[in-house]
């Protein structure tokens, strides 16, 4: 090997060696760039190309790894943004200085301090007062739920702009990183290794908004599905997700697909609707919080309605301060549901009485082909057809039409302004209702003064004065009027009266039966009335009316009052039920309203069980409680698993300083090696011509 052999040999190695080093210096000066993946140099040797051959620098990390990081990326956010969602909800409704539950014991204690002294103003005026904090705690709880919940949506949509935008990025580096593929002008190409790292960057933002799958394909570009299978992006196009507001809820947020190109941005595939479960990430979080939110205000309201109707129902069963019959204290709205048609309108209404068979349902009804079905939709958004259970007796013809359920299950009615028969000839109108959704937020008092409430029961019991026996009859409870009951109220004097053949007098028989005869307050005579039905000897007089076998049918709970007889009876004994005039100083009224908050009024949704007020609030708080603790829970879990797999990937893909200071050393002296190759060519060159 001559002298200029020595001299391109030492070139050569200098050359190679400041490749090294450049990899080595690139690294250490990104040790903390966002997204920056470790490159190495390496060398081939060659007899051919002076010893060193060709070089090739590539990135240094584990896809697999890469890969598992994505997912549990995802499954962190989508926990975090479930918890973060659900957060403020739970605190709130959780929180005892702000508890529809205390609230409501609140004013049961109230209520029993004024049932104690039933012609107290003062303590009617605090009960009164007690009333009002129950409704403003339930404005208080909905409204903060509804401000949640367009929180959550507004986060949905920041969401979807940035998906939007990180697709798009990725679509346009996977074009670029592909041109430069073909073309041959990638190896060792630094702008080509940066677009690798930047578009792994974007990757794993995208994978914390939504739930991804990467290929990677044979000209490098990187294909990225939903975890559905849905494209996300290629080199091609990407997907640009929407959020519109439901047709017939317009806080629930609908999320879309649609497919534009990246060379002309042409829209090139419709609309395609993604399930919530599909979705994962950040934003499959925020939306499955929002339908957490929106059911936990169904169920609020539900409370709400069985709360005020139970109340509103004990309250007319009684006569007020002022001798007068109880009215309703709370007003319960109306509802006014959404119709895909101008046309026509749709009325939803709680039925009087019936608050305990409400549930946390809307409910969606649809008229097409000459038939009709009624749905209903729960906290899982499912469609369940409840068709069967419509009232049979519907007329079909009458305008408004009037929509009921058998035994007035759900406790709602559907009034809607055109008959059955016109809607189902139309092609398709549909209606969608959501009873309970703001309920909480409607309900408002309307007692004015302290003396409606109606603690004197509407009737009252008296022993027949001629009794052999030595028995008592006692009213154990009165708990409905109306014109199906047996006391109504007269639209003139505003007094409780009684329905002709309500049951208002009982005849003891020889047998021991109870004979329960309807005698009319205008009949002064000595006739015993007009028998209505018998009670068996075997109930001993406990009640009497429930146990009765009445010879005309009567709905459920009539007469709406019940009574008990207590001690020996003997045959011809008569008991008497009288309208309770100038009975103000009775407070059997007050103690029945007072004993409602043990009285089970509120239905478990999707369940025959009925609970208590408190334990319905329970349950409430056990629903939202449970998802949002879940939430916490699994995000400690998700986050811990995450990091550990981010470690594992940094541990290869990362820059480690010591490793990169002995490289830099190794190849600094390397090049300085090389470097005296080409001194020592120079020695011998200049020898050579010095012999000369």
């Amino acid at each position: 090997m001559g002298s200029t052999d020595l001299i391109i040999t030492g070139k050569y190695g200098v050359l190679n060696q400041q490749k090294l080093l450049n990899a080595t210096s690139n690294n250490i000066n990104n040790v903390n760039t966002v997204g920056f993946i470790r490159k190495e140099t390496q060398t081939y040797t060659s007899c051919v190309d002076w010893g060193v051959g060709a070089t090739y620098t590539r990135r240094i990390y584990d896809q697999y790894v890469q890969r598992q990081m994505y997912s549990d990326c995802s499954d962190y956010n989508y926990y975090k943004s479930y918890a973060e969602g659900l957060d403020t909800t739970d605190r709130l409704l959780s929180d005892s200085t702000m508890s529809v539950a205390n609230a409501m014991s609140d004013f049961f204690d109230e209520l029993s301090t004024a049932a104690s002294l039933p012609t107290s103003t003062a303590n009617r005026q605090a009960a009164m007062a007690k009333l009002d904090i129950v409704v403003n705690r339930f404005h208080t709880a909905n409204e903060s739920m509804f401000d949640s919940l367009n929180d959550v949506n507004s986060r949905v949509h920041d969401s979807i702009t940035e998906i939007n935008s990180l697709t798009r990025s990725i679509a346009n580096i996977n074009y670029e990183i592909r041109s430069m593929a073909l073309s041959d002008n990638h190896v060792n190409n630094e702008i080509y290794l940066q677009m690798l790292d930047e578009r792994d960057r974007l990757t794993g933002e995208l994978s914390k908004l939504m739930s991804v799958k990467v290929v990677e394909q044979d000209d490098g570009t990187y294909e990225i599905y939903m975890s559905t299978g849905m494209l996300l992006a290629n080199g091609d196009s990407y997907g640009c997700l929407t959020d519109k507001l439901n047709d017939f809820d317009s806080t629930k947020r609908q999320i879309y697909l649609s497919y534009e190109n990246t060379e002309d941005a042409s829209r090139n595939i419709a609309n395609v609707q993604l399930t919530i479960d599909s979705i994962g990430g950040a934003l499959g979080g925020y939306l499955n919080a929002s339908k957490e939110i929106r059911n936990t205000m169904r169920e609020l309201g539900k409370l709400a309605v069985s709360f005020a109707d139970a109340l509103n129902e004990q309250n007319k069963a009684g006569f007020t301060l002022e001798d007068k019959a109880g009215e309703a204290l709370l007003k319960i709205q109306s509802v006014q549901g959404v119709s895909s048609s101008n046309s026509y309108g749709i009325t939803c209404d709680f039925i009087e009485g019936k608050g305990e068979n409400v549930e946390a349902y809307d409910f969606e009804l649809i008229f097409a082909g000459g038939d009709y079905k009624v749905y209903k939709r729960g906290k899982d958004d499912t469609r369940v057809d409840i068709t069967d259970e419509l009232d049979t007796t519907i007329d079909k013809t009458a305008i408004p039409a009037e929509i009921k359920f058998k035994d007035d299950k759900y406790g709602v009615k559907f009034s809607i302004n055109a008959s059955i028969d016109t809607l189902s000839s139309t092609t398709r109108t549909v209606f969608y209702v959501k009873p309970t959704v703001l309920s909480a937020s409607t309900l408002s008092s309307i007692i004015s003064k302290p003396e409606d409430f109606a603690f004197a029961s509407a009737v009252r019991t008296r022993t027949g004065d001629d009794n052999y026996g030595n028995a008592v009859i006692s009213l154990t409870s009165c708990t409905a009027t109306g014109t199906n009951y047996g006391v109504s109220v007269d639209a003139t004097s505003h007094k409780p009266v009684f329905n002709t053949n309500a049951p208002n007098k009982i005849v003891i028989q020889a047998n021991g039966d109870y004979n329960v005869y309807y005698k009319a307050p205008s009949d002064t005579t000595n006739s015993i009335g007009v028998l209505l039905g018998t009670a068996p000897a075997s109930c001993k007089g406990v009640n009497v009316f429930a146990n009765t076998v009445w010879n005309t049918a009567h709905g459920s709970g009539f007469p709406g009052y019940e009574v008990t007889i207590a001690g020996t009876v003997k045959q011809n004994d008569e008991f008497y039920v009288e309208i309770n005039e100038k009975g103000q100083a009775d407070n059997s009224n007050a103690n029945a309203l007072t004993s409602l908050r043990s009285e089970k009024l509120t239905k478990t949704t999707g369940s025959s069980q009925t609970t208590t007020l408190n334990e319905g609030y329970a349950n409430l708080l056990a629903l939202i409680g449970s998802a949002s603790n879940s939430a916490k829970t699994n995000t400690e879990a998700a986050e811990a698993k995450y990091e550990q797999t981010v470690k594992m990937f940094e541990s290869n893909s990362g820059v480690n300083l010591d490793e990169e200071a002995t490289n830099l050393l190794m190849f600094q002296q390397s090049y300085q090696a090389c470097a005296k190759i080409i001194e020592a060519s120079q020695t011998v060159f200049n020898a050579l011509i010095a012999a000369f």
